[in-house]
């Protein structure tokens, strides 16, 4: 089933078609990034993935070490009052400055949640025989981490022009306002320990700086959620409304049925609907309830009826872009356990329970983390190890924290859905065999109970300009990787399977990567 879409014509951005000036100001930023960066911190790598391998720990206690291994090594990187960490890894084609952002922007909503954690869940744990305070986080190596004076800290710090660490002027279709919102979103779940505590002219502050994205244009996709989320947000937090509900309106236009939504009028149907859409839309219903809580809610569970055919005890079948987010499958499931309170007038709305949500979780972060997919305090830029095969050039080396965002909604809503004590319950490929079709995204999925695997089979194609020889995974030239590290600029192949015309994808195709 095609439903068209009106299309505008993509807008020239700055990053995929550099100048001279922006090419030297990203060459310039990788001399600072050379100097200000620390090195790799691989303290407790080893221990966190045998943890993982275990069958024996419960999740609760998995997530919360995840953290606190996470809080550790964001501490060790981290520069000019934690509004920046320089992570290792493989540049973006944004500046490395702003790579540094994202080091800061896609930590915080993960410390933000944990602070609901400490407080509403009570883990037996070595960590909470050293009776830290509250706010207080101690790390995989005993040292105490003040939660809301490092997130408030970063805020200051990267609101405040005068300092080193300020986030800078954002700009239209700037990455900035990707980051944005997980920084305000970070804001709005602390804003009991960091917002409430600001003075006046810090909250003006903090404010002038988020309104910034009120003006700007976005590429014409799921980047419309950015700046409705900041708007949210300083609609909960100041009582000024600010809302584009027009960039709302166009988010639904995206919609097909089925709770499945195309990343723009041209764009893919893959798992940015989990982690991108669904992810976004569960905290515009969170910040405001009367935004539009209907359609988010119907949407959600039509999703994940479908969507949770998908995942297996041991992978899922990709497709699409981003693999290296791979950690936050499980994201929308989580999120419709936590709407399922207000579903309970209408028990056909929600379509999960705590114990598949659970399954889940344990299992996608078992089978990743296990096989290596955390190295050097961070998700790697991978499937499981380091893979620049799958590395979008958009992404640089904390981009991978938004794996974290099935955890973030754990964290923050786990005490209250019955995620950490609920009895696990087996995933449907676990069940028995079946065979479904989503007749929104032209696709058939296949679930073999014997071999545990699930296959997604597209029903059209793409694109036909194919060839045998140009659908394969491309592999960085040795000219682009010495390119790569003398000017600081991704240099990377584009290996979007969908749009090379592949239309067939198993929950084993990792194997063979």
């Amino acid at each position: 089933m095609t439903i068209e879409i009106s299309a505008s014509p993509r807008p020239v951005i700055p990053c995929e078609n550099p100048d001279l000036s922006m090419r030297f100001r990203i060459f310039r930023e990788s001399l600072v990034r050379r100097f200000t960066r620390k090195s790799a911190y691989d303290r407790n790598d080893a221990d966190l993935q045998a943890l993982f391998q275990s069958h024996d720990q419960p999740i609760v206690k998995q997530c919360d070490i995840l953290t606190r291994y996470i809080a550790e090594a964001f501490d060790h990187y981290a520069a000019w009052g934690y509004s920046h960490a320089y992570y290792p890894g493989r540049p973006s084609q944004q500046t490395a400055r702003t790579d540094a952002l994202e080091g800061t922007s896609r930590v915080i909503p993960v410390l933000a949640a944990w602070l609901h954690f400490q407080v509403e869940t009570q883990v037996e744990t070595q960590f909470e025989k050293k009776s830290a305070k509250q706010g207080e986080l101690i790390t995989l190596n005993g040292q105490k981490l003040n939660i809301p004076e490092i997130v408030k800290s970063a805020f200051l710090a990267g609101t405040n022009p005068s300092h080193r660490g300020y986030w800078g002027k954002l700009e239209s279709y700037d990455q900035k306002i990707c980051e944005s919102a997980d920084l305000a979103l970070a804001l709005w779940i602390s804003k009991d320990w960091v917002w409430n505590t600001l003075t006046d002219n810090e909250r003006r502050q903090v404010t002038d700086w988020f309104l910034q994205v009120n003006p700007l244009s976005t590429v014409d996709n799921n980047w419309h959620l950015f700046p409705l989320t900041v708007q949210l947000v300083l609609k909960s937090l100041t009582g000024v409304d600010h809302v584009d509900h027009q960039k709302y309106q166009r988010i639904k236009e995206f919609h097909v049925g089925g709770g499945w939504f195309r990343d723009g009028a041209r764009g893919n149907y893959d798992y940015y609907n989990a982690w991108g859409f669904h992810y976004s839309l569960y905290w515009l219903d969170q910040i405001d309830p009367e935004f539009d809580r209907g359609f988010i809610h119907t949407s959600m569970s039509e999703f994940v009826s479908t969507y949770l055919h998908f995942l297996t005890p041991e992978g899922i079948a990709f497709f699409g872009r981003s693999a290296c987010y791979r950690l936050a499958v499980s994201a929308p499931l989580l999120a419709l356990l936590d709407m399922k309170g207000d579903m309970e007038n209408d028990p056909e709305k929600s379509s999960i329970t705590a114990g598949e949500a659970q399954r889940s979780l344990a299992t996608s972060l078992r089978y990743f983390i296990g096989n290596g997919a955390m190295r050097y305090g961070a998700p790697t830029q991978g499937l499981f190890s380091e893979d620049s095969r799958l590395v979008d050039n958009y992404s640089g080396p904390a981009s991978s924290f938004w794996s974290m965002r099935a955890l973030v909604v754990a964290l923050y809503s786990g005490h209250r859905t019955g995620l950490w004590d609920a009895r696990p319950e087996p995933l449907p490929v676990e069940i028995s065999d079946f065979q479904l079709e989503i007749p929104a995204i032209d696709a058939k999925v296949i679930g073999v109970k014997q071999t545990g695997e699930v296959t997604v089979i597209f029903t059209s194609d793409y694109t036909q300009e194919q060839s045998p020889e140009t659908r394969r995974l491309e592999t960085q030239s040795l000219k682009n990787r010495l390119l790569e590290q003398l000017t600081g600029r991704a240099e990377r192949p584009k290996n979007n399977l969908l749009r090379k015309g592949v239309t067939s994808y198993s929950s084993k195709m990792a194997h063979f990567f």
